[in-house]
């Protein structure tokens, strides 16, 4: 696989000079990577100020890896040629093969794929990177964070949405392969291969069908890394749309359901759910039991937080009465005088901070949870602050947000983000994804 990940030579069949093309923005994209870019256009003599050739076969060196850019209907000619020239990885961008119903293609490119020894991503993908070398072998145009996630998606265009919208919520990256139709690499090759990877921390896989469920659970079983799944199809609607999609078929849910319990595979129900939690997993620690302590300014969020971790499995602990004679010391009368921890509305930061610090000294809990109202006289962004540097001295408990608010919120949320703090619109939210790491 690490033809794919690290080549050191990549020929670009269908490479183009015309912005818009597809074969242009990967050319653009390849020029930041360590790799020599070999172009491959049957009628330019140069593609971007550098030499063209009109078949990989004119080119004598080496070739690591072929991505193909080009209608489907060519792309088994092409195939041949690599295969020819002893090339042992491609990339098939183009569409048009079994998901369109032309399965007579998909068998012929297999064959060759087969006779030449051919590992093939895709067809229909929009590619791969690795963000541990600047590898961008996709048509995908962006700035994208490197960190410790690296996600595997059976859409491309979900694989777009989420590299798109990860700058703003602080998500970082070490891989993303989109792996299409999946004619002869599926999810498990590159399981394997991010399993031994020392820059992925956790792995997020959005499925829609797997072809080979022996060699999948068997990669799962073997994984010792976090795997968070989305396994998309579990309505009849759903699982037609997926055949016309990939060419893959959906299967039971059931079935993935308990695959994923037996393995210890944390199942989410949508992606926001997915990339809360990869992104705590990637750089914060993993709960080790299901207490929750919780800190709040509004009564009414703590009743509400309160309901929804008693609703999905996470226990609201009860207070030390050593903690709760440290907190009495400091906070009003008549505040809650248990878990959550309710500082009143009118708490300005420094109130936030005392309990927190008190909070610091036990063990108790190994969830803890802020919430914050934005109420008349609330210091929004010293509050957080102080949240956050609870969160630098706590290195035991999983550390989360819940900011409750609009525009007065803004400028906290984007700490909390650039401090690897997750934030959730409200405690259900939190309930329901947290519970899901257990």
């Amino acid at each position: 696989m690490e033809s794919f990940f690290n080549p050191k030579t990549i020929a670009l069949i269908g490479a183009s000079n015309k912005k818009g093309k597809i074969g242009n923005d990967i050319f653009n994209n390849l020029k930041t990577s360590k790799s020599k870019i070999i172009p491959v256009n049957v009628n330019k003599e140069k593609i971007g100020g550098q030499r063209a050739y009109a078949s990989i076969k004119d080119y004598s060196g080496k070739i690591d890896l072929a991505i193909i850019v080009i209608p489907a209907k060519f792309v088994l000619d092409i195939l041949k040629e690599c295969g020819e020239k002893k090339i042992k990885s491609a990339i098939i961008i183009s569409a048009g093969f079994g998901e369109m119903g032309n399965k007579e293609l998909d068998k012929e490119v297999y064959e060759v794929s087969k006779k030449y020894n051919i590992r093939i991503l895709g067809p229909n993908c929009l590619g791969i990177l690795n963000l541990n070398n600047n590898l961008n072998a996709s048509f995908y145009k962006g700035k994208i964070l490197t960190g410790g996630i690296s996600f595997i998606s059976q859409s491309g265009a979900i694989g777009v949405a989420i590299l798109d919208k990860s700058v703003n919520e602080n998500i970082s990256f070490s891989k993303f392969i989109s792996v299409g139709n999946m004619l002869n690499t599926d999810f498990s090759d590159y399981i394997d291969y991010l399993c031994k990877d020392k820059n992925t921390k956790v792995i997020c896989l959005y499925i829609e069908g797997i072809k080979d469920g022996e060699k999948f659970v068997q990669a799962i079983k073997n994984c010792k890394k976090p795997i968070i799944a989305l396994k998309a199809g579990f309505t009849s609607t759903a699982m037609k749309a997926i055949t016309s999609h990939t060419g893959s078929l959906a299967g039971d849910s059931k079935i993935y359901d308990s695959i994923f319990n037996q393995f210890g595979i944390i199942k989410v129900d949508n992606l926001n759910e997915m990339f809360s939690l990869a992104k705590h997993l990637s750089v914060n620690v993993k709960p080790k039991s299901k207490n929750v302590c919780v800190i709040t300014n509004a009564g009414g969020m703590g009743v509400l937080c309160s309901d929804a971790c008693e609703s999905n499995g996470l226990t609201i602990t009860e207070l030390p009465k050593k903690i709760k004679d440290e907190i009495d010391k400091v906070l009003p009368t008549h505040w809650s005088k248990s878990n959550p921890i309710d500082v009143l509305g009118d708490a300005l930061a420094s109130r936030y901070e005392s309990v927190l610090n008190i909070l610091l000294k036990s063990d108790f809990y190994d969830i803890f949870l802020f919430i914050l109202t934005p109420q008349s006289n609330t210091e929004v962004e010293k509050s957080m602050q102080a949240l956050i540097n609870f969160k630098l001295k706590n290195s035991k408990a999983a550390v989360f947000s819940c900011m409750v608010g609009g525009e007065k919120i803004i400028k906290s949320l984007k700490m909390a983000n650039e401090n690897n703090i997750i934030n959730f619109i409200e405690p259900y939210n939190f309930a329901k994804t947290v519970s899901k790491l257990f």
